[in-house]
């Protein structure tokens, strides 16, 4: 039984071939001529559905599609306008930042160069003055040394022929007994 309605779907598809072939044949072959555009007969009504089609589109597409468009193109523009205005504000920002930031080490190099350089002085003048200082005490001491060192050979050629008298007596003396 499984058969029997695959056999009927057989003859029911047969039929409608011939069903079919049989309306065409009654609309005396209108389907033979071809693709349906390309009939010279239906041109007129092509053109004006094709007319109507094409204003119809031209009217959304201009009323809608157009200004859509347009808005987002201007939106864009106006984005990119202002972000550019705000990075060369950013960039001048930075510019002047950099420019302040050049000043302010310039500033502190040359604060530190005078600092290193006051120190330097400062430090020159008191060796110079605790060398002065040295100097002269070296100098006093010198000095003092010199009239010490005066004193004793002035004193030490006083006594000169005092020793040279004692010393030469009693070299006489020594002498002497050996002559006896």
């Amino acid at each position: 039984m499984a058969h029997a309605p695959e056999a009927e779907h057989a003859v029911d598809t047969h039929a409608a071939d011939a069903a079919h072939g049989a309306d065409a044949a009654a609309h005396g072959g209108e389907h033979t001529a071809g693709f349906p555009p390309f009939d010279p007969a239906v041109f007129t009504s092509q053109l004006i559905w094709f007319a109507i089609t094409f204003l119809i589109l031209y009217f959304v597409v201009s009323r809608y599609v157009v200004p859509s468009v347009e808005r987002v193109l201007e939106k864009r523009a106006a984005t990119l306008a202002a972000d550019r205005e705000g990075a060369a504000a950013k960039t001048a920002l930075a510019e002047q930042a950099r420019a302040t930031m050049e000043r302010a080490v310039a500033k502190a190099r040359a604060d530190a160069r005078k600092l290193v350089d006051d120190m330097r002085a400062e430090v020159q003048a008191k060796l110079g003055a605790e060398q002065a200082e040295a100097e002269a005490r070296l100098a006093k001491q010198a000095e003092a040394s010199a009239a010490k060192i005066a004193a004793a050979r002035t004193i030490a050629m006083a006594e000169i022929p005092a020793i040279a008298d004692t010393l030469g007596r009693d070299i006489a003396d020594r002498l002497a007994p050996a002559k006896g």
